[in-house]
Order: structure tokens, then sequence, then C-alpha cells
């Protein structure tokens, strides 16, 4: 681990984990000898406030800084002449802040999203296997970029997955609408996008479990989804899911 002091870092950090993502980076930027001009998102607006507070209250400005704004003020932020810009988020967004930091010849760092795969091999306890895939998949309600974003099962096992899986849910989270310690999907915005690959998917043919209570109107506690046969071309394989939808995809072989 090499501390090496460039000068001013630019952080645009996003909204699923907005404090740890935020002050992570910070912290090492401030730690190497940096000063630090921090861009919090503005989909968790109260968390970015209160992080502007708090900075503006123990740092001079000049030291370490907090922006505020919205997508305009974003893509002004990212064309500044930083000695460093690190971002995370989406791929689409990172390769808007690549190009803008190019014209600077900042050097970046992109943290940025995808689709993980979790691959269940045929000599895995399936019950075992459930349970921590399912932990992965619902901490934060998946909005999480290393969550498992769809499973490579052993053909002919989808029955035994969907059981563990359900029991591994009941087990995680007895109840969903109104438990603390399930989290809501961030924005209504979010929760429309999740509702409507799900949706095109049960179009193609696609078969949904959904595992647990609808949430009322108003609330955006989403339940956990299983989603077998899914046609390649859907948008719930073409983008990263970002939510506690899990499509189970089959094999023959690992090959």
């Amino acid at each position: 681990l090499r501390r090496e002091p460039v000068g001013v870092v630019g952080l645009i950090a996003p909204w699923n984990y907005p404090v740890q993502l935020a002050l992570g980076p910070a912290a090492t930027a401030l730690a190497a000898g940096n000063r630090v001009m921090l861009k919090p998102s503005e989909i968790t607006p109260h968390t970015s406030a209160l992080l502007a507070e708090l900075v503006h209250a123990a740092f001079a400005a000049e030291e370490f800084c907090v922006v505020q704004g919205a997508v305009d003020i974003a893509t002004e932020f990212s064309a500044l002449p930083f000695d460093h810009l690190f971002f995370t988020g989406s791929t689409h967004v990172g390769r808007l802040v690549a190009q803008a930091a190019a014209a600077n010849l900042t050097p970046t760092t992109l943290e940025l999203g995808g689709k993980s795969p979790c691959v269940i091999d045929a000599s895995a306890d399936l019950a075992d296997a459930a349970t921590k895939i399912a932990h992965g998949k619902l901490l934060n309600a998946g909005q999480t970029c290393i969550a498992p974003d769809y499973v490579m099962l052993p053909r002919g096992r989808e029955a035994e997955f969907e059981r563990a899986y359900a029991q591994a849910v009941q087990r995680l989270f007895p109840t969903l609408v109104g438990n603390p310690d399930y989290a809501a999907i961030v924005s209504e915005r979010y929760l429309a996008r999740q509702q409507a690959m799900v949706d095109e998917a049960r179009q193609a043919g696609a078969r949904v479990v959904v595992l647990g209570d609808l949430p009322p109107e108003g609330q955006r506690q989403m339940p956990p989804m299983l989603v077998f046969d899914l046609p390649p071309a859907t948008r719930l394989m073409r983008d990263e899911i970002f939510g506690p939808v899990l499509p189970v995809l089959t094999c023959h072989t690992p090959d």
C-alpha cells in the first residue's frame, strides 16, 4: 500500500451505500496527503446534505468540501482538472465520467457495477448455497454492486433450488413489508425499473416466483423473486439488475 499525494482528488459517490462509498475513498485520499472534493448522489439528498454539514464543520473548504447537486453539477464536476478522479457507479455513467476526465488527462479510478454470476457446482450443498446466495442477494435489497446478479444451476435441480432459496428467505426475513431489516428500493423510479424488467420477463415466457407479499402502494420494499426459463434477450439478462430479483439459468456442464 503506497501513500501518494497527487494534489486535489475528486470523488463521485453513488446512492446505494451513500456514507461508506463517500467517506471510505475520502479518508484514504486524505490519509495519502491529498485534498478532496466530494460529489455525493442527489438520489439520497438527506444523507448528502448531512455529509456536507458534517464535513463543513470539521474541515476547511480548501481541504475537504462537499459539492451537492443533480446531473448538471455532476457533469461539470467530472470535467474539472483534478489530479485524480474516483468514481463509483454504473458502467454507463462511468463511460461519461472517463470521457470528461480524458479532456484534462486526469487519471481515473472507476469502480463499476456488472452482472456478477453465481455458479453452483453439481457437488454443492444446495441448502447451504441458497442461504449464502440469499444473504448476498438481499443485503440492501440487492442494491449492491457485488450482489449475485444471476445463478448458474445444474439442470434438473430447479425445484430443489427454488425450495431451498424460499426457505432461506423465510429464515432471513420472516416478514418483509414493514421489516426495518429488509431494505427498500431507493426511489419510485428505481422500483418502477425493477417491476418493468420483471413484467417484460413474464411477457417473454419466463416463470416468476414471488417470495413474499407485494408492498402496499407507496412502500418500496420489493419482495425477493426467482425467475426461471428466462430468454437471454430480456433486460434482466442484459442489464445489471440491482434489486432482489434473481434469474436462475441452467446448464448441463460447467463448460
